[in-house]
């Protein structure tokens, strides 16, 4: 779990480059960031790089989006992230999936927190914070492109990069990504998917003697063979199981 505190610098930071943005405590006592987030940022789809706040250099190729988003974050975890919650407050992002008749989720809104943003899957937020929570690098790594990837997808109706899916699906595809796994991670992902309401149904899955193959009804619902509809969660099943086994975790 993150240590979710902002130090003194890290107001400079926050001051010096989103002045528009204020830090303040709420009514509970958490600290809270709230105004007009405006932000510049290109993105190189050749490559997946980025670079917020460009200079000319920058232009050459790859696409700059700059915007504005009225936002809240509150600096408090909760059981989906260890992260501060992050909040669109303009309702922008509601009007949008009204528009395109998109659920929330499909924009990375998570209904069970009050419309908090989904910036990462909670199993790699170490892998973007890998210096422990810091102002700049949450706002840079996380906060901007989340941001820069909703104008984006407003304007075209789908993301400029490979997007993970929601709930079980998406962690177990955010697995499969995972590298340098030790036995830690394995208990990590799993007592995260012990919080889940369908925890009971899923851990049938990951004994040894249950056969997953890619020619069984996907686990996202849809009446499609796994290998055809999540692909990618199917192989992250498979490496989390090996992984169980590797390390003798119980599940």
């Amino acid at each position: 779990m993150f240590d979710l505190i902002i130090k003194e610098n890290e107001k400079k930071w926050l001051h010096a480059n989103y002045p528009t943005l204020k830090i303040s405590k709420d009514r509970s006592g958490y600290t809270r960031i709230a105004g007009l987030l405006k932000f510049d940022m290109v993105f190189y789809s050749d490559d997946g790089s980025y670079v917020i706040k460009p200079s000319l250099e920058h232009l050459t190729r790859g696409q700059r989006i700059q915007d504005e988003y009225q936002i809240e974050i509150i600096f408090k975890n909760s059981e989906h992230s260890d992260l501060p919650q992050v909040y669109e407050k303009g309702g922008r992002i509601v009007s949008v999936a009204a528009k395109q008749k998109r659920e929330l989720e499909d924009l990375h809104i998570n209904r069970s927190l009050n419309g908090a943003a989904c910036l990462c899957a909670n199993i790699e937020e170490a892998n973007w914070l890998p210096n422990g929570f810091n102002l700049q690098d949450f706002f840079n790594n996380l906060v901007i492109p989340f941001f820069y990837g909703q104008h984006y997808f407003e304007e075209n109706g789908f993301w400029p990069w490979k997007e993970l899916s929601h709930g079980l699906i998406g962690l177990l595809e955010s697995y499969l990504r995972q590298e340098n796994i030790t036995k830690e991670k394995v208990e990590e992902l799993l007592s995260r998917l012990r919080k889940r309401r369908d925890w009971q149904s899923f851990k049938t899955y990951l004994f040894p003697q249950k056969k997953i193959k890619g020619h069984h009804i996907c686990l996202c619902g849809r009446p499609e063979k796994f290998r055809n509809c999540h692909n990618d969660a199917l192989h992250g099943l498979w490496k989390l199981k090996e992984d169980i086994i590797k390390f003798c975790v119980k599940i």
